[in-house]
């Protein structure tokens, strides 16, 4: 079967959630199947690294992605669309020709759009079965907990924007998936999709990481999350102003290590903390997670699921998160994590877990049973070849 896979991220290297996600995925349907990728460039994505994809699918084109620019003439523009400012000021049309091209050439069996962007450029009268992969609205939601004011008739707006967006794409597809039960909850409930939605969650793979190797250093906390995404940013900025205050006088010791790069970022308030190590960017992550006495994630806004959780669960490293840090993982707390969702109570999980170490080993346990049986990248990617099939299937006895 032909796939034409059409992603938002260029999958490699492998070192963030989404090319994670987008990488493991096509790896599973190559095994069986011809992918053939159209995908976009971020800015330090680099062409000629489509050597180490030259296992797994076919480069049909490369395109520069757009990023939303706040101040730029398109973003102003989108002011007066009907449409999302993120998608207006993002669009190019090179590349909706790049996927009608590719449509008419290659002839594929089935079209797989991974994340808005992407999906955007697929147009519903393609004739061939669509899957929209990883459709995430959750993000949206939640933003309007922590905005106010006049902000929060922005939101409004911009939420209008969004739904009547997500409804058109919807309309599009022959099927949707999404990384959790609270993602297809909202989506079922809010957007009234025309076509069915199916979990496919994110994963980890567990064989390239052995906890029997986990030897953790006094004190050594990790976040695994760049601080280029929002998210990751405002969880640093929560650590160092409303956390580390109340850690240092239980474990003056304890110093959490922040990885990913930080170019470009204003960091004055939070480099004045002596509590945050910036580690810079890491390309491979087994060493300081061996080194890692806990992952903390104080994490407050964001969607879907949590690789960084799930990467440290496999390396046998015990967690400390809020709970949208670990919504959409199927975790008890208390034996897998600890979930505390005030600087108070994340204080106390932290301490708890650093001073001792057979409630620190049990969870460890626990958790990488739990991502051995549930989140293993090579079960999603069966689960998510097999969800390929049947629709490509269905499609062609209709």
């Amino acid at each position: 079967m032909k796939v034409l896979f059409l992603s938002t991220w260029f999958p490699y290297p492998p070192d963030n959630g989404a090319r994670i996600r987008v990488s493991c995925l096509i790896k599973a349907l190559s095994q069986k199947h011809n992918v053939f990728l159209i995908s976009l460039l971020q800015d330090d994505s680099h062409p000629e690294d489509v050597q180490h994809l030259q296992d797994m699918c076919t480069i049909v084109s490369l395109h520069k992605n757009r990023w939303f620019a706040p101040s730029g003439i398109r973003n102003i523009l989108g002011f007066f669309s009907f449409r999302p400012r993120h998608m207006t000021s993002s669009y190019d049309p090179g590349i909706r020709s790049a996927v009608a091209r590719a449509i008419t050439d290659l002839q594929p069996d089935i079209l797989i759009a991974s994340e808005f962007i992407a999906m955007d450029y697929v147009s519903a009268d393609a004739h061939i079965p669509i899957i929209f992969e990883e459709f995430e609205v959750g993000w949206l939601h939640r933003q309007a907990s922590y905005i106010h004011n006049v902000a929060k008739l922005r939101w409004y707006l911009t939420f209008a924007k969004w739904r009547t967006f997500a409804r058109h794409l919807l309309n599009c597809a022959d099927l949707f998936t999404c990384v959790s039960c609270n993602e297809l909850e909202l989506i079922s409930g809010c957007y009234h999709p025309s076509c069915p939605g199916v979990i496919i969650p994110n994963g980890v793979d567990t064989g390239r990481y052995t906890p029997a190797s986990h030897v953790p250093e006094q004190g050594f906390l990790l976040y695994n999350g760049a601080p280029t995404y929002g998210p990751n940013l405002d969880s640093v900025r929560c650590f160092a102003q409303d956390i580390y205050p109340i850690l240092v006088k239980h474990r003056p010791d304890a110093i959490l290590h922040v990885t990913g790069r930080i170019d470009g970022l204003d960091l004055r308030d939070i480099s004045i903390c002596p509590g945050i190590r910036f580690t810079g960017y890491i390309k491979d992550m087994r060493d300081i997670l061996r080194r890692s006495s806990l992952l903390a994630v104080p994490l407050r806004q964001g969607g879907g699921s949590r690789l960084k959780i799930l990467e440290a669960m496999a390396a046998g490293v015990p967690v400390v998160s809020t709970s949208i840090g670990a919504e959409g993982l199927d975790v008890v707390n208390g034996r897998h994590l600890l979930i505390a969702d005030s600087p108070g109570d994340f204080v106390n999980a932290i301490v708890h877990i650093l001073n001792d170490s057979a409630l620190a080993g049990e969870m460890s346990d626990n958790a990488r049973r739990l991502v051995e049986e549930r989140y293993s990248w090579s079960i999603i990617g069966k689960q998510f070849t097999d969800l390929v099939e049947a629709t490509a299937s269905a499609s062609k006895r209709r």
